[in-house]
Protein backbone atom coordinates (compact mmCIF):
# COMPACT_ATOMS: atom_id res chain seq x y z
CA UNK A 1 0.00 0.00 0.00
CA UNK A 2 1.28 3.32 -1.00
CA UNK A 3 2.58 5.77 1.73
CA UNK A 4 0.83 9.44 2.14
CA UNK A 5 3.32 12.20 2.31
CA UNK A 6 2.43 15.25 4.25
CA UNK A 7 4.04 18.52 3.56
CA UNK A 8 5.66 19.68 6.60
CA UNK A 9 3.55 22.00 8.72
CA UNK A 10 5.95 24.86 9.20
CA UNK A 11 5.84 25.72 5.52
CA UNK A 12 2.74 25.69 5.18
CA UNK A 13 2.52 28.33 8.00
CA UNK A 14 5.55 30.08 6.02
CA UNK A 15 3.38 30.30 2.39
CA UNK A 16 0.37 31.96 4.64
CA UNK A 17 2.56 34.67 6.63
CA UNK A 18 3.52 35.10 2.74
CA UNK A 19 0.59 35.60 1.63
CA UNK A 20 -1.00 37.80 4.28
CA UNK A 21 1.75 40.09 3.85
CA UNK A 22 1.78 40.56 0.12
CA UNK A 23 -2.49 40.90 0.64
CA UNK A 24 -1.40 43.58 3.08
CA UNK A 25 0.11 45.28 0.73
CA UNK A 26 -1.91 45.02 -1.59
CA UNK A 27 -4.28 46.22 0.14
CA UNK A 28 -1.99 49.47 1.74
CA UNK A 29 -1.26 50.10 -2.15
CA UNK A 30 -4.63 49.85 -3.31
CA UNK A 31 -6.02 52.07 -0.57
CA UNK A 32 -3.65 54.65 -0.86
CA UNK A 33 -4.59 54.98 -4.93
CA UNK A 34 -7.98 55.38 -3.78
CA UNK A 35 -7.26 58.32 -1.76
CA UNK A 36 -5.25 59.56 -4.58
CA UNK A 37 -8.09 59.34 -6.89
CA UNK A 38 -10.72 60.51 -4.24
CA UNK A 39 -7.90 63.53 -3.89
CA UNK A 40 -7.88 64.08 -7.28
CA UNK A 41 -11.64 64.00 -7.96
CA UNK A 42 -12.56 66.75 -4.74
CA UNK A 43 -9.59 69.11 -6.08
CA UNK A 44 -10.78 68.97 -9.72
CA UNK A 45 -14.46 69.37 -8.87
CA UNK A 46 -13.88 72.39 -6.35
CA UNK A 47 -11.87 73.75 -9.17
CA UNK A 48 -14.68 73.23 -11.57
CA UNK A 49 -17.12 75.00 -8.80
CA UNK A 50 -14.87 78.11 -8.01
CA UNK A 51 -14.54 79.07 -11.97
CA UNK A 52 -17.72 78.64 -12.68
CA UNK A 53 -18.31 80.72 -9.24
CA UNK A 54 -16.32 83.60 -10.52
CA UNK A 55 -17.99 83.67 -14.08
CA UNK A 56 -21.05 84.14 -11.78
CA UNK A 57 -19.62 86.94 -10.46
CA UNK A 58 -18.11 88.84 -13.59
CA UNK A 59 -21.04 87.96 -15.23
CA UNK A 60 -23.20 89.91 -12.52
CA UNK A 61 -21.17 92.84 -12.20
CA UNK A 62 -20.62 93.14 -15.87
CA UNK A 63 -24.49 93.52 -16.58
CA UNK A 64 -25.52 95.36 -14.06
CA UNK A 65 -22.01 98.30 -14.03
CA UNK A 66 -21.24 98.45 -17.57
CA UNK A 67 -24.13 100.58 -18.31
CA UNK A 68 -23.65 102.48 -15.05
CA UNK A 69 -22.10 105.98 -14.99
CA UNK A 70 -18.59 106.80 -13.92
CA UNK A 71 -19.61 109.64 -11.93
CA UNK A 72 -22.39 107.30 -9.69
CA UNK A 73 -19.67 104.88 -9.06
CA UNK A 74 -18.56 105.18 -5.73
CA UNK A 75 -16.02 102.72 -3.43
CA UNK A 76 -16.17 101.73 -0.01
CA UNK A 77 -12.45 100.68 0.59
CA UNK A 78 -11.83 98.46 -2.02
CA UNK A 79 -13.97 95.61 -1.02
CA UNK A 80 -17.89 97.61 -1.93
CA UNK A 81 -19.27 99.28 -5.10
CA UNK A 82 -22.53 101.60 -4.23
CA UNK A 83 -23.69 102.93 -7.84
CA UNK A 84 -26.79 104.01 -9.66
CA UNK A 85 -28.60 101.34 -11.70
CA UNK A 86 -31.05 101.38 -14.29
CA UNK A 87 -34.54 100.16 -13.59
CA UNK A 88 -36.01 100.48 -16.78
CA UNK A 89 -37.05 103.03 -19.91
CA UNK A 90 -40.55 104.22 -20.72
CA UNK A 91 -41.77 107.10 -22.14
CA UNK A 92 -44.71 109.93 -20.31
CA UNK A 93 -48.09 108.95 -21.29
CA UNK A 94 -49.93 111.22 -18.88
CA UNK A 95 -47.67 113.93 -16.94
CA UNK A 96 -49.76 116.04 -14.41
CA UNK A 97 -47.61 118.25 -11.55
CA UNK A 98 -46.02 115.40 -9.98
CA UNK A 99 -47.14 112.34 -11.39
CA UNK A 100 -46.51 110.27 -14.45
CA UNK A 101 -48.28 107.25 -15.86
CA UNK A 102 -46.24 105.41 -18.27
CA UNK A 103 -47.91 102.81 -20.64
CA UNK A 104 -48.11 99.10 -20.45
CA UNK A 105 -44.63 96.86 -20.33
CA UNK A 106 -46.98 93.70 -21.79
CA UNK A 107 -48.65 95.06 -24.53
CA UNK A 108 -50.41 93.39 -27.81
CA UNK A 109 -47.78 95.42 -29.91
CA UNK A 110 -44.69 93.67 -31.51
CA UNK A 111 -42.19 96.47 -29.51
CA UNK A 112 -43.12 97.47 -25.62
CA UNK A 113 -42.54 101.39 -24.93
CA UNK A 114 -42.05 100.40 -21.27
CA UNK A 115 -39.19 98.44 -20.76
CA UNK A 116 -38.30 96.99 -16.87
CA UNK A 117 -35.43 94.93 -15.36
CA UNK A 118 -36.70 95.32 -12.39
CA UNK A 119 -40.27 96.21 -10.59
CA UNK A 120 -40.42 100.14 -9.77
CA UNK A 121 -40.45 100.96 -6.45
CA UNK A 122 -40.70 103.82 -4.37
CA UNK A 123 -37.01 105.48 -3.65
CA UNK A 124 -36.16 104.98 -6.77
CA UNK A 125 -35.33 108.06 -9.02
CA UNK A 126 -37.31 109.28 -12.06
CA UNK A 127 -35.09 111.13 -14.75
CA UNK A 128 -37.86 112.72 -17.61
CA UNK A 129 -36.90 114.87 -20.25
CA UNK A 130 -37.78 118.62 -20.53
CA UNK A 131 -38.12 119.20 -23.96
CA UNK A 132 -38.64 123.32 -23.24
CA UNK A 133 -35.16 124.84 -24.49
CA UNK A 134 -32.50 123.94 -24.24
CA UNK A 135 -33.67 120.71 -23.49
CA UNK A 136 -31.97 118.21 -20.13
CA UNK A 137 -33.14 115.98 -18.02
CA UNK A 138 -34.85 116.49 -14.87
CA UNK A 139 -34.97 113.86 -11.75
CA UNK A 140 -37.49 113.53 -9.10
CA UNK A 141 -37.69 110.37 -6.73
CA UNK A 142 -40.64 108.63 -6.42
CA UNK A 143 -42.71 108.21 -3.40
CA UNK A 144 -45.41 105.85 -4.68
CA UNK A 145 -45.62 103.46 -7.64
CA UNK A 146 -49.36 101.71 -8.70
CA UNK A 147 -50.66 99.76 -11.23
CA UNK A 148 -53.56 100.56 -12.74
CA UNK A 149 -55.57 98.61 -14.88
CA UNK A 150 -58.08 101.97 -15.78
CA UNK A 151 -55.04 103.80 -17.77
CA UNK A 152 -55.42 106.42 -15.75
CA UNK A 153 -55.68 108.87 -18.07
CA UNK A 154 -53.76 107.38 -20.71
CA UNK A 155 -55.62 106.85 -23.69
CA UNK A 156 -55.08 105.42 -27.12
CA UNK A 157 -55.90 108.82 -28.50
CA UNK A 158 -52.19 109.43 -26.61
CA UNK A 159 -50.86 107.11 -29.40
CA UNK A 160 -49.15 105.37 -26.86
CA UNK A 161 -51.66 103.16 -25.70
CA UNK A 162 -53.09 100.55 -28.07
CA UNK A 163 -56.80 100.53 -28.68
CA UNK A 164 -56.16 96.27 -28.12
CA UNK A 165 -54.49 97.51 -25.17
CA UNK A 166 -56.86 100.07 -23.55
CA UNK A 167 -59.67 96.97 -24.06
CA UNK A 168 -57.98 94.17 -22.42
CA UNK A 169 -57.47 96.44 -19.15
CA UNK A 170 -53.35 96.36 -19.58
CA UNK A 171 -52.15 97.76 -16.80
CA UNK A 172 -50.28 101.40 -16.97
CA UNK A 173 -47.72 102.25 -14.40
CA UNK A 174 -48.31 105.78 -12.29
CA UNK A 175 -45.46 107.02 -10.31
CA UNK A 176 -46.37 109.43 -7.58
CA UNK A 177 -42.94 112.34 -7.64
CA UNK A 178 -41.81 114.05 -4.81
CA UNK A 179 -41.95 117.53 -6.60
CA UNK A 180 -43.80 118.69 -9.52
CA UNK A 181 -42.47 118.40 -12.93
CA UNK A 182 -41.53 121.69 -15.38
CA UNK A 183 -44.77 122.30 -18.22
CA UNK A 184 -41.81 120.93 -20.67
CA UNK A 185 -42.16 117.27 -19.58
CA UNK A 186 -44.99 115.55 -21.39
CA UNK A 187 -46.82 113.37 -23.67
CA UNK A 188 -44.03 110.85 -25.10
CA UNK A 189 -40.85 112.61 -23.07
CA UNK A 190 -38.51 109.86 -22.84
CA UNK A 191 -38.20 108.12 -19.20
CA UNK A 192 -35.37 106.33 -17.42
CA UNK A 193 -35.84 104.59 -13.66
CA UNK A 194 -32.67 104.88 -11.69
CA UNK A 195 -32.53 103.11 -8.53
CA UNK A 196 -29.11 103.05 -6.07
CA UNK A 197 -27.43 100.09 -5.02
CA UNK A 198 -24.35 98.06 -3.37
CA UNK A 199 -22.16 94.91 -3.97
CA UNK A 200 -20.38 93.69 -1.22
CA UNK A 201 -19.02 90.76 0.13
CA UNK A 202 -21.22 88.84 2.99
CA UNK A 203 -20.83 86.12 5.37
CA UNK A 204 -23.79 83.74 5.31
CA UNK A 205 -24.77 81.25 8.47
CA UNK A 206 -22.08 78.77 7.38
CA UNK A 207 -19.07 81.30 7.99
CA UNK A 208 -18.98 81.38 3.89
CA UNK A 209 -18.77 84.90 2.04
CA UNK A 210 -20.14 85.56 -1.28
CA UNK A 211 -20.85 88.58 -3.78
CA UNK A 212 -24.47 90.08 -2.09
CA UNK A 213 -26.29 92.81 -3.57
CA UNK A 214 -28.23 95.73 -1.38
CA UNK A 215 -30.93 97.55 -2.69
CA UNK A 216 -30.89 101.48 -1.38
CA UNK A 217 -33.03 104.09 -1.00
CA UNK A 218 -32.38 107.80 -2.65
CA UNK A 219 -31.44 108.10 1.03
CA UNK A 220 -29.01 105.81 1.02
CA UNK A 221 -30.75 103.94 3.07
CA UNK A 222 -29.91 99.72 2.09
CA UNK A 223 -32.09 96.81 2.62
CA UNK A 224 -31.35 93.71 3.39
CA UNK A 225 -27.96 91.83 1.74
CA UNK A 226 -28.97 89.32 -1.15
CA UNK A 227 -26.70 86.91 -2.08
CA UNK A 228 -25.63 86.48 -5.45
CA UNK A 229 -22.91 84.00 -6.26
CA UNK A 230 -20.31 82.53 -4.33
CA UNK A 231 -18.30 81.34 -2.02
CA UNK A 232 -15.20 83.62 -2.33
CA UNK A 233 -12.39 84.27 0.07
CA UNK A 234 -13.17 86.59 2.84
CA UNK A 235 -12.13 90.55 2.44
CA UNK A 236 -9.58 90.15 4.79
CA UNK A 237 -8.18 87.50 2.33
CA UNK A 238 -8.99 89.52 -0.99
CA UNK A 239 -12.29 87.68 -1.90
CA UNK A 240 -13.44 91.18 -4.16
CA UNK A 241 -11.37 93.63 -4.56
CA UNK A 242 -12.29 96.71 -6.68
CA UNK A 243 -10.31 99.17 -8.08
CA UNK A 244 -11.56 102.25 -9.51
CA UNK A 245 -9.57 104.28 -12.87
CA UNK A 246 -11.36 107.39 -13.07
CA UNK A 247 -9.82 109.03 -15.96
CA UNK A 248 -10.16 105.88 -17.77
CA UNK A 249 -13.94 105.32 -16.37
CA UNK A 250 -12.55 102.13 -15.90
CA UNK A 251 -13.92 99.48 -12.90
CA UNK A 252 -10.98 96.78 -12.16
CA UNK A 253 -12.27 93.73 -10.72
CA UNK A 254 -9.99 90.94 -8.64
CA UNK A 255 -11.90 87.91 -7.26
CA UNK A 256 -9.92 85.00 -5.13
CA UNK A 257 -11.66 81.90 -4.38
CA UNK A 258 -11.83 80.65 -0.69
CA UNK A 259 -8.89 78.15 0.34
CA UNK A 260 -9.54 74.69 0.06
CA UNK A 261 -6.59 72.91 1.21
CA UNK A 262 -3.14 74.47 2.83
CA UNK A 263 -0.80 74.42 0.02
CA UNK A 264 -2.84 74.13 -2.87
CA UNK A 265 -2.91 76.99 -5.32
CA UNK A 266 -6.41 79.50 -5.33
CA UNK A 267 -8.21 79.95 -8.27
CA UNK A 268 -8.20 83.93 -9.09
CA UNK A 269 -9.90 85.85 -11.87
CA UNK A 270 -9.37 89.65 -12.70
CA UNK A 271 -11.24 91.42 -15.33
CA UNK A 272 -11.97 94.74 -16.27
CA UNK A 273 -15.29 96.59 -17.28
CA UNK A 274 -15.79 99.93 -19.31
CA UNK A 275 -17.96 102.57 -17.53
CA UNK A 276 -19.59 105.66 -19.35
CA UNK A 277 -18.27 108.93 -18.77
CA UNK A 278 -21.92 109.88 -17.73
CA UNK A 279 -25.47 108.32 -18.21
CA UNK A 280 -28.37 110.54 -19.01
CA UNK A 281 -30.60 110.86 -16.44
CA UNK A 282 -28.02 110.36 -13.63
CA UNK A 283 -28.97 112.56 -10.53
Amino acid sequence: MPRLTHAPSGAALAELVVAMTLATILSAAAAAALVSAERYVRRATSTSEDRRTMRDVELTLASELRITAIDSLRLHGDTAADFIGLVGTSVTCVASASQLVLPPSVTTNAVSLTVWRATPSPGDFVAVFDTAPPGSWRTAIVNAVEARSDGAGCTPASGLLSAADSAARRPVTRLVLDRALPAGVGPGAPVRLLRRGRYVLTRAADRSWSLSYRSCDAALACGVAQPVAGPLASPTDSGLVFSLDVPNARLETTLHAPSREPGLARESRRFVLALRNRAAGSP
